[in-house]
Parts: C-alpha cells; sequence; structure tokens
C-alpha cells in the first residue's frame, strides 16, 4: 500500500548514500533549486541532506528513487505500488507541517522501501548478472542474430541477405527469436559491432601509449572521392605491430589538400585520438606522394607537421618502384617497341570475341592453357605487367598458330591478312624472343620485390634490405642473364622456340643498358633514407663484426632517434652498450620501446590499395550504394574482426542491451509488450 495514517518519527534511518542524488535540474541536491511553497532555501537545504532522494519542482516535491524504479518497470508484480504523485513531483500541503506527515509516510511505505533497495542493487551491479540469468534464452537467441550479422559482414554479403540466412538457421533448429531479421536490424548490429570493436581498440592503444603510425588515400567508388585510413601501432602493448583499418571518408568537400586534412583531423577525433596523444605518439604518415598530400606549402602533410612535430612522411616504397621502372622505360630505347606489340595484343583480344575464340581453339589444338593477357606499364602495379609478359610467353605458340591462320584465312580481307602477317612476322623474330625473355626476367625480380615490400609485417629497415638485395641480384644478372634469357638463348641458337620457326634479327632492348637503367633508378629514387639510418642499429645484422667497432656503432643514431620519440638518450645509449656488449643481455626498457616504434613506421600505402579492393568487392554495383557509416562499419568488421568460428557475440550482446537496444525477444508478449521493452532498464543499469 502507498499511503497510512500514522505519523512517522523524526528519526528513522535514512538512505544517506551521495548516488542516489537527484541530477541537476530536478531541483534535488541543490540548495539554490526552486524549494517547496512556504519552505526557506535553509529548511529545503536541511531535508535534502537527511533525505537526499527528495526533489522539488514547481513548488512541489516527489521521490527521485521512485521515479527511476518506474523507469525500472517495477510493476505490480512486486507486492508495490507507486505513487504518480511522487514520482511526477506533483506532492504538496497546505502546511509545512502536512507536507512533513507526507514525507516520512511516504519513506515507510513498501514501496519506496522497494525503490531503495532497487537502487542499491543497482549501485552493486547485481541486477545485470541476475537479468542476464534470466534472460539466458533471449540472450542466446540475440547472440544468434549477432553471429549471423557478423557472417553477413565478413563475407561482404548485401544487408538483405541476413533475413533468408536467419529463416536457415530457424529451419536448422537455431533459436533466432521474431526480432533482429531485418536488413535494417543487420546494418544496426554490424554498426554496433564496428563501433565497440574501434572504441576498444583506441581505448588499449591509448592506454599502452603505443607510438601509431597512418597510411592514407584517396580513391574515386562509384563516382565519390572517399579517403581512406589505416593506422599501424603495437596493438597489445606487448610488442605486437599490425596494421589496423581505422575509417573510410567520404571528400564531400573536394580532394584538395585543406578538405583532406579537415576530413583526417576529424576522423581521428571521432576515433578518440585527442591532439595531446597525437602529439606525443603519431610518428609517421605514409603516403602515395600524389603532391595534394606532400606539397611543401599547403600539403596535408606539411599541415600535419605543423600540429604534430615528430611525424616523418615516408613516400611508398612500392609506388617509388613504379616511377623508376617507368624511368627506366623512357630512357631504354626499344621498350617502346615492345610495350606497343604487347599493346597490340591486349587490344586484339580484348575488343573482338571472335579472335579469342580462335585463339582459344588453336591453344585446344597444341594442348597450351592459355593465361590472360593484360595491358603493360600502366598505372597498375608491377605486378600486373609480368602476368602479361608471361602470359604471352605462356601463350607463344598459340598466338603463333593463330596469326598465321589469320593470315591465310581468305575469309578475311586483304587489310586483316596483311595485319596478321605482320604479326606472325614480329612474333616469330629471334629479337622478339630475346626482348621477351629479358624483359620477364626483369619483371620477375621487380615483382618479387613488389610483393615483399606490400607484406603486411614489412618494416622499413627490412625493406631496404629487399631493395638493395634486388639490387644486387640485377647487377648480377646484368652479364649473364636470367632463367628466361638464358633459356631464350638456347632456343634462339637451334632457331626453334616453342615449335616455331625463328626468323634471325636483334633484340632492340639492350640488355646491359637496359639492367643498368633499372638499377639507376632504384638507387635514385629508393635511396637510404636517414630514418632508415637511425633505425639500423637496432637490427643486429648490421652489428659490425670487429668488437673494437661495435663499442661505439649506432650510438649518435639511437641518439636522435631517442629524442625524435620523445625518450631518455643517455638511457637509450646504455642499454645499447649493454645489448651489445654484454652476451645473453636482452635490450632495455627504453631499446625495446624503439624497437617496437622502428616496427611501428609504414614502408609503403598498400594496405590502402587492399583497403579499396575490399570497398569495390563490399559497395558492389550489384548492390544498393551504402552510406558512408555503412561502407565503415562493414570494412572495420571485415578487415579487423577475428574469423567468423572465433568471434564471440556475447560481449557486443551485453554493450548492444546496455546502450538501449532490444533483445530478439520481447519479456512480455500481448498487449503490454510495447510498454515493457527493457530499453530505459539496460540505460538506467549502465
Amino acid at each position: 500500500m502507498e499511503e497510512d495514517d500514522d505519523a512517522a518519527d523524526d528519526h528513522h534511518p535514512t538512505c544517506s548514500s551521495s548516488s542516489f542524488l537527484p541530477a541537476a535540474g530536478d531541483g534535488g541536491g541543490e540548495v539554490a533549486a526552486v524549494v517547496p511553497v512556504g519552505w526557506t532555501s535553509q529548511q529545503w537545504s536541511e531535508w535534502i541532506t537527511r533525505l537526499p532522494w527528495l526533489f522539488s519542482k514547481d513548488g512541489c516535491i516527489g521521490c527521485s528513487l521512485c521515479r527511476d524504479a518506474k523507469r525500472l518497470l517495477l510493476t505490480d508484480k512486486t507486492g508495490a505500488h507507486l505513487s504518480e504523485q511522487w514520482i511526477n513531483g506533483d506532492v504538496t500541503s497546505k502546511t509545512k507541517n502536512n507536507l512533513r506527515k507526507k514525507i516520512y509516510k511516504h519513506r515507510d511505505t513498501v514501496a519506496h522501501n522497494r525503490a531503495v533497495e532497487l537502487a542499491e542493487t543497482r549501485k552493486q551491479a547485481i541486477l545485470p548478472n541476475k537479468i542476464l540469468a534470466i534472460n539466458a534464452k533471449l540472450l542466446e537467441e540475440t547472440s544468434n542474430a549477432f553471429r549471423s550479422a557478423y557472417m553477413v559482414a565478413k563475407e561482404r554479403m548485401a544487408f538483405r541477405k541476413l533475413p533468408p540466412v536467419m529463416q536457415l538457421q530457424e529451419m536448422n533448429g537455431a533459436k533466432v527469436g521474431p526480432v533482429h531479421r531485418s536488413d535494417k536490424s543487420c546494418a544496426e548490429i554490424i554498426g554496433h559491432i564496428a563501433h565497440e570493436m574501434r572504441k576498444r581498440f583506441v581505448s588499449n592503444v591509448k592506454k599502452a601509449q603505443s607510438k601509431i603510425s597512418i597510411t592514407i588515400d584517396e580513391s574515386t567508388v562509384h563516382g565519390r572521392a572517399y579517403m581512406i585510413i589505416y593506422v599501424r601501432c603495437d596493438v597489445t602493448g606487448k610488442g605486437d605491430v599490425d596494421n589496423v583499418f581505422l575509417d573510410i571518408k567520404e571528400l564531400a568537400q573536394g580532394t584538395d589538400a585543406e578538405s583532406i586534412y579537415n576530413s583526417l583531423r576529424e576522423t581521428l577525433r571521432g576515433a578518440s585520438f585527442d591532439d595531446e596523444f597525437l602529439i606525443n605518439n603519431l610518428i609517421s604518415i605514409a603516403t602515395d606522394g600524389a603532391s595534394v598530400l606532400t606539397g611543401k606549402r599547403s600539403g596535408v602533410i606539411t599541415r600535419l607537421k605543423q600540429d604534430f612535430p615528430k611525424i616523418q612522411s615516408i613516400h611508398c616504397l612500392c609506388h617509388r618502384l613504379e616511377l623508376a621502372v617507368h624511368d627506366s622505360l623512357k630512357l631504354v630505347a626499344g621498350c617502346n617497341h615492345f610495350e606497343i606489340f604487347v599493346s597490340k595484343l591486349y587490344t586484339l583480344y580484348n575488343q573482338s570475341a571472335k579472335n579469342v575464340r580462335l585463339l582459344e581453339e588453336a591453344a585446344e589444338e597444341l594442348n597450351v592453357q592459355l593465361l590472360k593477357i593484360g595491358q603493360i606499364f600502366t598505372i597498375r602495379w608491377v605486378s600486373s605487367s609480368f602476368r602479361t609478359v608471361k602470359a604471352v610467353w605462356n601463350n607463344y605458340p598459340a598466338l603463333a598458330r593463330h596469326f598465321k591462320v589469320a593470315s591465310e584465312d581468305p575469309s578475311r580481307n586483304d587489310t586483316e591478312r596483311k595485319k596478321f602477317l605482320g604479326l606472325h612476322k614480329q612474333l616469330s623474330s629471334a629479337g622478339f624472343v630475346a626482348d621477351l625473355a629479358c624483359m620477364k626476367d626483369m619483371l620477375r625480380e621487380l615483382q618479387a620485390l613488389s610483393l615483399r615490400l606490400q607484406q603486411r609485417d614489412m618494416d622499413i629497415v627490412s625493406a631496404n634490405c629487399q631493395i638493395q638485395m634486388c639490387i644486387d641480384v640485377l647487377s648480377a644478372m646484368k652479364e649473364c642473364g636470367g632463367k628466361s634469357a638464358q633459356k631464350a638463348e638456347e632456343r634462339i641458337t637451334e632457331g626453334l622456340f616453342k615449335g616455331l620457326e625463328l626468323i634471325e634479327s636483334s633484340g632492340k632492348i639492350k640488355r646491359g643498358q637496359f639492367y643498368q637503367s633499372v638499377i639507376d633508378n632504384l638507387k635514385k629514387r629508393m635511396p637510404e633514407s636517414d630514418l632508415v639510418s637511425m633505425l639500423k642499429p637496432l637490427d643486429k645484422r648490421f652489428w659490425p663484426k670487429d668488437r673494437n667497432a661495435l663499442v661505439l656503432y649506432g650510438e649518435k643514431e639511437i641518439r636522435a632517434l631517442a629524442k625524435t620519440l620523445g625518450e631518455s638518450a643517455s638511457e637509450a645509449v646504455q642499454e645499447l652498450r649493454d645489448w651489445k656488449l654484454q652476451d645473453g643481455v636482452a635490450p632495455g626498457k627504453t631499446l625495446e620501446k624503439l624497437s617496437i616504434a622502428s616496427r611501428t613506421y609504414l614502408p609503403t600505402s598498400s594496405e590502402c590499395e587492399r583497403g579499396f579492393s575490399a570497398v569495390n568487392d563490399t559497395d558492389s554495383k550489384t548492390r544498393n550504394r551504402l552510406c558512408e557509416a555503412s561502407i565503415s562499419s562493414v570494412l572495420f568488421v571485415d578487415l579487423n574482426g577475428p574469423p567468423l568460428e572465433r568471434f564471440d557475440p556475447m560481449p557486443f550482446v551485453t554493450s548492444w542491451l546496455k546502450s538501449g537496444h532490444r533483445l530478439s525477444t520481447s519479456w512480455v508478449t500481448g498487449p503490454r509488450a510495447k510498454a515493457a521493452e527493457p530499453r530505459a532498464l539496460w540505460s538506467l543499469l549502465y
């Protein structure tokens, strides 16, 4: 029952926990708040000190604990009835004495005491555990929905695929519940999972004070410009350096330096990377070298260096490799002729289904497995050029058969027959075979270098070693040639290559000149930077073998690196000496921090290229265009989330409920189901 007629004792125990003070704006807990009619501020202050659950509103009073209990869905089933007057703050009286009596009566009611217990339980975080235990079945159904939505994101499926997936699970006997079965629910669940994952990731990085590097790139997706951002850092605080997709941002204001800079800063702030953390921990940014990013006057990196002095600019080594190759192609005569011929082959089979069919027939007769001939020396990576050259090498006998048959085909006109006759003549020349072999050897080595540089665990020092090793290999191959060149020379001597009789001619590409040009351009475009020089002493591969030379080796570089990263230079030098000169001594704490930071520097921006490939697979033309938030959420789950079999949905289900969402089944069925949704309950408990 709510009230009784007996007056209460003035010395009745009260609930005095400060955690139950009414919020500002409710009238409680504030001396300066509006006091009840007829009371002074001092009198009201004394009352709310003794009974902090009281609050004043428009000259009337109410109970904040009962109000919260009402929001916590306390129902008649508890054996108590909450007074709407006390909940709404409408309790008043003509005299102060009668109002005091009403306060004491309310304090002793069953409903109020139940509200006090509920508040204490909430404070002790017992109620959430009980609710989770009672509703284990509902949590299981919600977990199944989360797991299904997670699979949709990992498989880059459309959100509308969730309903049939849920239906299939239900047909197979899984409990999925009637809620969370729409495409909208799928988008919301994936967005929540991505938000929680991103929040935990940033929290761990900031807690460990890990040094971070970022890499950004801009591209167009379905006619809209986007910028993708990756972060490289020690994710766990234990030296586990990894690349993490952070976000993708639509450049709605344009692709100029100002817009990119503002979007980047907004993204970092939105991810909770505040300026104080970035000033101390942002150490590098890797880009593809576009002028809008690296411009000396107003480029994005120039602006970032003004905000974060420690940041180092790194021009992607893979893009430098491409520039070095293109520089060599321009300088060496004969490369242009080779490129033109291969481009003719691409055009011939890319624009005519008939020629493709005839080539397949020729390959079937010769038992040759065809490879696709693509473009060569375009904006694509050097790997695509190697695949094209390899395809020409592999398809050589089928191409020769097709050209010969087409040049003798009476159904074709004279112009077409002459064209195929010219192609056959050029293909069967010994010079072309030599050029093809030379180009294949060169591109094989450059492709291998490019793929090694693109490895996710590649650090900038190891990348420099890979570049130097490639230069050494090319220097050795300059005289004797590679595997394909040696094989071609043997066949040219015999006058027969892959069953085709060769016509004597000299190659147009001078092998020695071509190799030397590539070597020179690699050294010019990819020199050893000052940053690499500072990081080398942390790698035992570069330590001198002579002990006298080892004593002081690397101290100058380590001192400079420590100052750059904000670490103690004297401690770093001393720990380096101990590590070098005492067998069995592990690197000290300061040196370990420098070592982790050295692996944090990004040598390439290839991760962004992989990210945009994932964007094209996810936001494909076969599905509705995704908004920026949906693309970001799907990519974060897809690229950073664990495999489906290792995904635990329970933490995300719990945080989902804490944020005010519902379980897969309503708690109460029938007409009152809507009123009994647990949204307010979970938002209050947490």
